[in-house]
C-alpha cells in the first residue's frame, strides 16, 4: 500500500467489508468538523475543492494502473462531499465562538448534513445519477 492508496481510501476507511462510503464519510466528519470550528467554513470549503482537485488526478492514475473503474474502495469523494455539505450549513452564518456553543444547532446540522449526504449519495436522484 502507499500513499496514494491511504489518500484515496480516506486512512484505509474504504477498506471495510460493510458499507466502506459510510465509513469514509464517518472518518471525514470529525475532520470536517474540526476544520469548520477552528478554521471556518471558507477554508473547509476550499479544502473540499483542492481535495476534489487532487483526487480527480489520483483516481485517474490509480484506474490506469489497476484498469478497475469506480472501485468501492476509494471514498475520498465522500470526503470532499461531506466538507461540502458540512461548509454550507446553515449555521455558517454564527461566528466562531457561538458555533463552539452546541445548543445553537450545530450537532444538528452536523448530523443532518451527514444523512442528507448519505442519502444524496446512496440515491443519486435527478441528474447526479446520470
Amino acid at each position: 500500500m502507499n500513499l496514494r492508496w491511504f489518500f484515496l481510501t480516506v486512512g484505509y476507511s474504504g477498506l471495510s467489508p460493510k458499507a466502506p462510503g459510510t465509513a469514509g464519510t464517518l472518518v471525514s466528519l470529525p475532520l470536517g468538523v474540526a476544520i469548520l470550528l477552528y478554521l471556518g467554513p471558507q477554508t473547509l470549503f476550499l479544502a473540499a475543492i483542492l481535495i476534489s482537485v487532487i483526487a480527480i488526478k489520483q483516481i485517474n492514475i490509480h484506474e490506469s494502473i489497476s484498469l478497475h473503474h469506480d472501485d468501492s474502495r476509494i471514498v475520498i469523494d465522500e470526503l470532499a462531499g461531506m466538507w461540502f455539505a458540512l461548509s454550507i450549513a446553515p449555521g455558517i452564518g454564527f461566528g466562531f465562538q457561538e458555533l463552539l456553543h452546541w445548543e445553537n444547532g450545530i450537532a444538528l446540522q452536523i448530523f443532518l448534513s451527514f444523512l442528507f449526504f448519505r442519502i444524496y449519495d446512496i440515491k443519486k436522484p435527478s441528474i447526479i445519477g446520470r
